[in-house]
């Protein structure tokens, strides 16, 4: 068994792809007292971890399981693998964090858990924890009670992981596809500003030459339980990455391009309103979108944290939600599955 001499927490990281790795930086940088052990099958990615982290590395998950005995877990393999590495860690009492989910793989013995409330249940949202989106949440009804947007958001398939190809990780599968994990994304933080979604109708395209088993982009309308309707494109075409906002209605726009100071609220009378201006951010993660601030992922962290310490049990995002958005998702693709 390996131990330590404090009582600090225990955290292991399963999967050392590109997320993983941003986990453990975040963990070891903003949480030192943490004893972080992590899990990958590539020895390549374990040696890489070994050298600059300097943690212990398990090539299989019983072994770590064993050897490290962590008190919580944080699951960062492609989404097709999650459950059960979530499922085996409750059952053994182990607090779980885990990506962003694009398959309800597990839900069933998951959902119980979560209803418990013990151990910890925390599915990852990161836009949730976005200042920007939180003030958005809050503050459209400056635009007018009733108000619509237009939302684009895309990027070139090949620059996500420009160190490998796209067709080698999930976004290469048709259940994991790239537009889906888009979507999955999105809709949390839109829903939680507007409401459900009470109608909807797409259009889906091939627009690139990429060499991919599903449509490249959808152009999807959207009325929500509030009033508000929007237009929400997603591609993997866009050859700069994009996010662009704007929400309209007769007592203003809010516009939005991705980053803090790139939000902005346009009232009629001219003056313009930059709320998130000169707010710091954590630097960026080599090699993503400028607009791909490290911050939120790191808030979310905390509030896992907050969580295990039964200091809020309050949770800003549950795998009760994530399922409607999975089962969202599934009638929004119905279209291109039917081909």
């Amino acid at each position: 068994m390996i131990s330590k001499t404090t009582d600090a927490l225990r955290i292991l990281i399963i999967g050392l792809g590109s997320m993983g790795r941003r986990r453990l930086r975040l963990l070891s940088r903003s949480f030192p007292d943490l004893f972080l052990a992590a899990v990958d099958s590539r020895a390549d990615r374990r040696e890489v971890v070994a050298r600059d982290f300097g943690c212990p590395v398990f090539e299989g998950f019983e072994e770590a399981l064993e050897k490290f005995a962590p008190q919580a877990l944080i699951v960062s393999t492609p989404p097709e693998a999650h459950a059960p590495f979530v499922t085996e860690a409750l059952r053994r009492g182990i607090h779980t964090f885990t990506e962003l989910d694009l398959v309800e793989d597990g839900y069933d013995e998951i959902l119980p858990f979560e209803e418990s409330g013990s151990p910890v249940v925390f599915l990852s949202s990161t836009m949730l924890f976005r200042g920007e989106n939180r003030w958005i949440a809050d503050n459209h009804g400056r635009a007018g009670e009733r108000k619509f947007y237009n939302y684009h958001v895309g990027q070139y398939l090949p620059d996500w992981h420009p160190w490998e190809r796209y067709d080698q990780f999930f976004v290469g599968s048709t259940r994991t596809n790239a537009v889906r994990e888009l979507l999955c994304i999105e809709l949390p933080w839109l829903i939680k500003s507007f409401g459900g979604v009470t109608e909807h109708s797409c259009l889906w395209s091939h627009t690139s030459s990429l060499t991919l088993p599903y449509p490249d982009t959808c152009h999807l309308l959207l009325r929500h339980s509030d009033g508000t309707t929007g237009a929400l494109t997603v591609d993997c075409v866009s050859r700069r990455a994009v996010r662009e906002l704007r929400i309209d209605g007769e007592d203003g726009m809010i516009v939005w391009k991705g980053g803090a100071e790139s939000l902005h609220f346009l009232a009629p009378s001219g003056e313009e309103i930059v709320p998130r201006q000169g707010e710091r951010e954590l630097e960026r993660m080599e090699g993503y979108a400028e607009f791909i601030s490290e911050t939120p992922y790191l808030e979310e962290l905390r509030s896992f944290f907050s969580m295990i310490a039964g200091e809020r049990t309050e949770r800003l995002y549950s795998y009760a939600e994530h399922l409607r958005i999975l089962r969202l998702a599934d009638e929004i693709e119905k279209e291109w599955r039917k081909q």
